[in-house]
């Protein structure tokens, strides 16, 4: 998928940026129960690891919408290729005539 910036490199650093958060809280929780860090330190340490992940998933989500999230969603836009006129008279013109040919055949 393409992002109004490019959604691999995104990909990646929000990636990082959530591996951290977990790291960092799952820490801190360890730390918290071993008495390591005061409850204070790791209640704020918990709060800023869940808004830097939600920050980054929802830059994620907004770098898509604003990208080409549109045509992964509903497919590509579907055009008719240009056809000549006047090869489309053709068609037509032989399409009925075979239609003609097939009638006399059978009758």
């Amino acid at each position: 998928m393409k992002g109004y910036l490019p959604h691999q490199t995104i990909k990646r650093v929000v990636f990082w940026i959530m591996l951290f958060c977990l790291v960092a809280s799952t820490a801190a929780g360890m730390l918290l129960a071993w008495e390591g860090i005061s409850q204070t330190v790791a209640h704020r340490l918990f709060q800023s690891s869940a808004v830097l992940a939600f920050g980054s998933g929802v830059f994620l989500l907004l770098n898509l919408a604003f990208g080409d999230l549109g045509r992964y969603m509903f497919g590509p836009p579907r055009q008719s290729p240009p056809v000549d006129p006047a090869f489309s008279d053709r068609l037509k013109r032989a399409k009925v005539s075979s239609d003609e040919e097939n009638r006399a055949k059978s009758g």
